[in-house]
């Protein structure tokens, strides 16, 4: 589109790109929860081995791996994906009803310091279910007919 110097004009998309800078910045607090939970296990394994065991490790590993790839979703929501929508939609909701059942279950094989930290990615997680199901966002993402 040419704009009134006549100079090519290449439009904008604020609406995709303002209202969906929130999902990329809590995915982004979500990965450093997730970065410091790993280090915070191999520090406390430094100290005191048997203060984390398999299941911790195999746990924060598998959060900070998915963190990777929900932030590459947010960066890909940031452009207009709507797979990328659905996909992070989908890991907000089930992530944390996941983390609210470990916080929550009182034979959970996880320390209480590590309930603790879960349970904070888990309000991260709450806040972007909250922002994806915005109907302002919805309609962002809606496809076109």
């Amino acid at each position: 589109m040419l704009g009134p110097d006549g100079y090519w004009r290449t439009p904008v998309l604020h609406s995709v790109y303002g209202m969906t800078s929130t999902p990329l910045r809590l995915m982004q607090l979500f990965t450093a929860l997730s970065a410091a939970l790993l280090t915070a296990c191999a520090l406390l394994y430094a100290v005191d081995p048997p203060a984390v065991n398999g299941v911790v490790w195999i746990r924060a590993a598998g959060i900070l791996a998915l963190s990777f790839l929900s932030l590459r979703w947010a960066a890909q929501l940031r452009r207009g994906h709507r797979g990328a929508y659905r996909r992070l939609l989908w890991v907000s909701i089930a992530g944390s009803l996941g983390i609210a059942a470990l916080a929550l279950l009182p034979d959970s094989p996880f320390p209480l310091w590590f309930r603790l930290e879960q349970s904070a990615q888990g309000l991260v997680l709450l806040a972007l279910a909250a922002t994806l199901l915005r109907p302002s966002l919805r309609a962002t993402l809606e496809p076109t007919r």
